[in-house]
C-alpha cells in the first residue's frame, strides 16, 4: 500500500515542511517590526508632552517661525570659534545632503534626493534669520527640522559657516541683539 501511495507521501512532505516554515516566519515577527511606534520619513518629531518641564525648571513654548525669519543679521558674531563650531555642526548634520562646500552634492544624491545648493544667489540673498529658521524649523518641502538635534547657538554658528561657504563677507556683529533662543520661558509655577 505504501508503494502505491508513495508519490502522494513524497508530495506531502514538501507541502507540510513549507507550511511549517511559513507559519514560523509569518507571525508575529514579520508584521510587528513594521507596525511600531517610530518616526517615519518626513514626519515631525514627537512634540513635548503637555505641561512638561525642562531641566532648568522653566516651561518651554516654541516661538513662531516668522519671528526668526525676519531677523536680518546674525546675533552671534562670526568669530573664529563660531566658524569652527559651525563647521563641526555642518559636517555632522548638513554634509550628507549639502556636501562639503554646500553645493548640494552630498552623498544623499545617490538615493535620488537633490538638496539645495547653498551658494546660489537666491540663498545668498536670504537673511540670516531665514537660514536659521530653516535649520531649526525645517524646510517647507523636504528638509527636516533639526530643533531636537542642533541648539539655538549652534544653529547661529552654522549660519555663520554657511555665509563663509558662500564667500559672503561675514558680518562681525549685529546692530540689535534679538533673542538667541527660540522659546518663550515661563515660570513653572
Amino acid at each position: 500500500m505504501f508503494l502505491q501511495n508513495r508519490k502522494y507521501y513524497l508530495l506531502l512532505i514538501p507541502v507540510l515542511s513549507l507550511m511549517g516554515t511559513l507559519k514560523a516566519m509569518s507571525f508575529p515577527w514579520s508584521y510587528d517590526m513594521w507596525i511600531q511606534p517610530s518616526i517615519l520619513p518626513y514626519e515631525e518629531p514627537v512634540i513635548y508632552p503637555q505641561l512638561s518641564v525642562s531641566t532648568t525648571g522653566l516651561r518651554i513654548k516654541p516661538l513662531p517661525r516668522e519671528d526668526f525669519e525676519n531677523i536680518a543679521v546674525n546675533p552671534v558674531p562670526a568669530s573664529e570659534a563660531s566658524l569652527k563650531n559651525g563647521e563641526k555642526v555642518f559636517n555632522t548634520y548638513c554634509f550628507v545632503c549639502h556636501g562639503m562646500e554646500g553645493k548640494g552634492d552630498g552623498p544623499v544624491i545617490k538615493r535620488g534626493f537633490y538638496p539645495l545648493n547653498l551658494t546660489t544667489p537666491g540663498v545668498v540673498a536670504r537673511d540670516d534669520g531665514y537660514i536659521y529658521a530653516y535649520i531649526r524649523y525645517g524646510g517647507k518641502v523636504m528638509m527636516p527640522s533639526y530643533r531636537e538635534s542642533i541648539t539655538s547657538e549652534d544653529a547661529w554658528d552654522v549660519v555663520n559657516y554657511v555665509r563663509k561657504l558662500q564667500g559672503s563677507p561675514v558680518k562681525e556683529t549685529a546692530t540689535e541683539t534679538p533673542a538667541t533662543e527660540d522659546t518663550e520661558q515661563e515660570s513653572a509655577e
